[in-house]
């Protein structure tokens, strides 16, 4: 196949110097002037191809598209999860402890106090206390619905020893509470009164450590006679 192309070039002198008004501005000698030349181009004939041939050159055109397509999808980053979709509900936590039935198994672990008994400070003085029935011992507690007896059991002495903290509170405290042997909902009110005074855990039950805190009013055997104030000499 040939092609045929006409270039037109137009040279002129100016200021003493030729130029050529083609593409590339070339200076060209003086007094030239050329107009209108004409260049042959040659080139390959296309082969003329059958309706088989233009088929199977389709068919493998899209065969290159789709392992091109497969390499692309292999070299893609995971898909991260939708923003829109909603978030994993986190962990509960277990449910904290009941701390009122903690509090009253902690006191379970402890008998009843059924009796009272004067402790000896010194050779003069002791202080009169709820202690454990048939001992020595004051390492025992009184509770809310001690009414006087804590549960089934109805040995000893409670009401005493109820009424010997309920007067000792009055006292020592001045509060009015009645002096009738029953832990009822005012004397456990005076007990976290006194509990948060000397800064314990006010659970309202009278124990060891409340009754090693609070401040108590003596007793001489020598004298028979009350002390006039209150200490906590425990």
């Amino acid at each position: 196949m040939t092609i045929r192309v006409r270039i037109v070039v137009e040279r002129w002198a100016w200021a003493g110097v030729a130029w050529d008004r083609s593409l590339y501005g070339v200076p060209a000698a003086r007094g030239t002037w050329v107009r209108g030349e004409t260049m042959a181009f040659s080139f390959p004939s296309l082969p003329i191809l059958s309706g088989r041939t233009v088929a199977v050159l389709a068919a493998a055109g899209a065969l290159a598209v789709g392992a091109i397509a497969a390499g692309a999808s292999k070299d893609q980053p995971a898909t991260s999860p939708s923003l829109d979709a909603p978030a994993a509900a986190p962990p509960q936590a277990a449910p904290a402890a009941d701390t009122d039935s903690v509090t009253m198994a902690a006191a379970a672990a402890l008998p009843q106090c059924r009796s009272a008994m004067l402790v000896p400070v010194n050779r003069s003085w002791g202080i009169p206390m709820p202690s454990v029935y048939g001992s020595a011992s004051t390492y025992c507690n009184l509770m809310y619905g001690d009414d006087p007896h804590r549960g089934s059991t109805v040995f000893g002495d409670p009401d005493t020893a109820i009424r010997v903290l309920q007067r000792n509170l009055n006292f020592c405290y001045g509060t009015k509470l009645a002096v009738d042997g029953i832990y009822g909902s005012n004397t456990r009110a005076v007990v976290k009164l006194v509990q948060r005074r000397h800064k314990l855990v006010a659970d309202g039950i009278y124990g060891p450590k409340t009754r090693s805190a609070m401040n108590w009013r003596l007793y001489s055997m020598a004298t028979r006679s009350w002390s006039k104030g209150c200490s906590s000499p425990l």
